[in-house]
Formats: C-alpha cells, sequence, structure tokens
C-alpha cells in the first residue's frame, strides 16, 4: 500500500527530526531569538538533554524510528507488537541517547512482566510521527490505523495521545488518496472528543496568525494538547516541506515531535524533492 511513497515519507521523518535538534528543547522565545545557528541548516544541539550528539544526528524520536526500521528489516517487514517492544527495550538500552517519561516507565512495566501493550500515560506525540513507518507493513488502510495505534499504545497509553494518532494517520492516508490536506483536517475533526475537536479547531482557526506567537500562546511542550493545535496551525498555514519546518523549529521546545508528522503529511501531498538535499547529505 502506497509502496512508490512510503520511504519517501520514513524520509521526510527523518530529516525533520535532526533538522529540528538544534533548536529542540529551547523554550524561551528570548534563547530561541538569539541562538547561535543557522536556521536554514542543520546544527549541533543547543541544550545538554541530547548528550554527546551533533550535527546530522537524531534525537531520541529519531533514534526511536531507526529501531522500528531495524526490527521490520530483520522480521520479514510484519509486526508483531509483543515481539517489536522486546526487542525496542533491549536496542534502546545500547544506544546513547535520551531516556523520556515513556520510555522508561515504558522498560520498567515490561521489566515487572506486565501483559503487552503496557504503555506510560504519558500525554506527549513522540510516538505519533514514528509510527507512521508501519505503512511499509500495513496492507490496508484498517490495518495500518490498527498498526499505529497498537504501536503507540505499547509505549503511550493515553486515551487523547491514542485519539491524535487515529487523526493523523488518517489524516496521512487521506493525504496519499489525494485529498486537500485543510479540507481533510475539518472533514475528519467531528470523528473525534470534543476536548481534541477543540485542539484541532484551535489550529484552524489561527492559521492566519503569527506561527511563533500561536504556537507559544497555545504553548509548545510535549503534551498532546498542545502539539496538536500547532501541527495543525502550521499545516493550516504552510504548503511546503522546508518553508513549514523552519517556522516549526523558530518556534522551539518540543519541535521535533510535531515536525515528524508535519514532514510525512507534507511529502505525502508532495514529493521528496521538497526534502532538501543539504539536510539529507549529513544525515
Amino acid at each position: 500500500m502506497y509502496e512508490n511513497k512510503t520511504d519517501d515519507l520514513i524520509l521526510a521523518t527523518l530529516v525533520a527530526d535532526t533538522y529540528c535538534l538544534s533548536s529542540h528543547w529551547v523554550y524561551d522565545r528570548k534563547e530561541l531569538k538569539n541562538l547561535k545557528i543557522n536556521w536554514a541548516e542543520l546544527g549541533d544541539p543547543s541544550v545538554d538533554w541530547h548528550g554527546e550528539k551533533k550535527l546530522g544526528d537524531f534525537t531520541h524520536y529519531g533514534d526511536q524510528i531507526k529501531i522500528l526500521l531495524s526490527y521490520l528489516e530483520q522480521n520479514n517487514a510484519t509486526f508483531d507488537v509483543e515481539k517489536y517492544i522486546y526487542y525496542w527495550a533491549s536496542e534502546i538500552s545500547k544506544i546513547d541517547t535520551y531516556m523520556d517519561g515513556a520510555t522508561k516507565e515504558t522498560i520498567e512495566n515490561l521489566a515487572q512482566k506486565k501483559p503487552v501493550p503496557c504503555g506510560s500515560n504519558a500525554h506527549d506525540m513522540a510516538a505519533v510521527g514514528r509510527a507512521f513507518a508501519l505503512l511499509k507493513v500495513s496492507q490496508t488502510k484498517e490495518e495500518f490505523l490498527a498498526n499505529t495505534r497498537i504501536f503507540v499504545k505499547a509505549t503511550h497509553d493515553n486515551v487523547e495521545v491514542l485519539e491524535a494518532t487515529h487523526f493523523f494517520s488518517s489524516l496521512l492516508l487521506a493525504v496519499l488518496d489525494g485529498e486537500d490536506i485543510v479540507q481533510s483536517i475539518e472533514s475528519l475533526k467531528n470523528n473525534y472528543s470534543k476536548t481534541v475537536q477543540t485542539y484541532i479547531q484551535s489550529g484552524l482557526d489561527s492559521k492566519d496568525a503569527d506561527t511563533q506567537d500561536t504556537l507559544h500562546s497555545f504553548g509548545t511542550h510535549c503534551g498532546v494538547e498542545v502539539g496538536m493545535s500547532g501541527v495543525v496551525h502550521i499545516l493550516s498555514k504552510y504548503d511546503n516541506y522546508e518553508e513549514a519546518l523552519i517556522a516549526n523549529a523558530h518556534c522551539g521546545g518540543d519541535n521535533s515531535s510535531r515536525a515528524m508528522i508535519i514532514g510525512a503529511i507534507l511529502i505525502a501531498k508532495g514529493d521528496k524533492s521538497q526534502i532538501p538535499l543539504r539536510w539529507q547529505k549529513h544525515l
């Protein structure tokens, strides 16, 4: 399904993640404005949370996409959530990457032999964008939606995060089928809880406003309650991959989790020629 686009979408998420490394988790607007980075290029991280990572490396989100891709390659492109999550736990412990709360809690649950999926109740969107790689092993739209849900639930067993996963996965499918992004957002919105509808509508209503002002008014932290609005705002306002990612990166905070979703959906609409080669070469 969508074999001619799947690798492009994965590339889009990985490039989006590594591009955000230089400004990821910088929250203060004054600090963002004064960062000594070239916003048109990849750069080294600006905060200590990323350890020894440097230009061209991934954040811990991109690292987890690599783990998923490695698992799929070793398992003949099939996805079994229980087999995967134990592989994921083993592999992530071997690499020098940041361990977020969802990762730590899930690993602890696995150590206690809780039934899989035994994900955390973390409310961030980190797993949503990396779930899109499951297009590689999904033969139908229904299977893709089921795969992305169980994948995210394996680390983020949170009702609103699972709604966000279904919404953005459904939006990705609609755009792959040639549907307009904004029209698809509007038509899909009413399938979700009133709370999630509010997050989506806030993004739509703000499409003509300044992006930095808007995302900082929502909040730029990891939570789905602000991340969904931020992603919808950018998808409603921009139609070019590079332009959208630069605008998103300028907002700082958890910009990588937003960028992975934005990047994949914009490349679903367009093609990989929008992904700057100067960013790809450092990957």
